[in-house]
């Protein structure tokens, strides 16, 4: 039997399959909701370095819209059209996947895995656009709530990212506090 992957959904793009191969990315010990992942890409695109973009691949951008879209343009600037339409199919699929987790309302919030993912939904898919954001608890989860130009309202359920973020933080400052083992020697 074959091992599953995260792109599996794309066969059967259901919010099931989504959410199940989303299950992979969250509980996987390297994600990183807030890593300077898409910061990297967007920099290996400006540096015209699109065969080291093309390859990119972390836990934390799998199934990010902006890395699939961001990696269509440099496969397009390449002249592999053929790769740049699969990898856009595949932005769609994450984007559509993402919009059958919920309506955007308090009780329906849709999930993401990253925060980023909220802006690329908005303007990708729903070609609409914030003008703010914040942050509220909601029963037990976090949201991320976008105010649009007319006022509505979106919500976005952001507490696996939210709890991991705070989870690192912790594993970070845990980090810098334990003692540096000095040499006996070295004062």
């Amino acid at each position: 039997m074959r091992e599953k992957t995260v792109f599996d959904f794309v066969a059967d793009p259901t919010k099931e399959n989504f959410l199940k191969h989303r299950e992979l990315i969250i509980t996987n010990p390297d994600y990183d909701p807030y890593s300077d992942d898409l910061d990297i890409m967007e920099k290996l695109y400006e540096n015209k370095e699109y065969d080291k973009l093309n390859y990119y691949v972390t836990i934390n951008v799998l199934l990010s819209p902006r890395a699939h879209f961001r990696k269509y343009f440099s496969l397009k600037q390449i002249g592999n059209t053929k790769a740049a339409e699969s990898v856009m199919f595949i932005c769609h699929n994450i984007l559509s996947c993402m919009e059958k987790t919920g309506d955007g309302s308090i009780e329906n919030p849709y999930i993401v895995i990253r925060v980023s993912d909220e802006k690329d939904f908005m303007e990708l898919h729903l070609k609409k656009k914030y003008i703010q954001q914040r942050l509220i608890q909601h029963e037990d989860k976090y949201l991320d709530v976008l105010t649009l130009e007319d006022g509505s309202e979106v919500h976005f359920d952001i507490t696996d990212a939210y709890q991991r973020s705070i989870f690192l933080s912790k594993k970070r400052k845990e980090e810098e506090e334990k003692p540096k083992n000095k040499k006996w020697w070295k004062f």
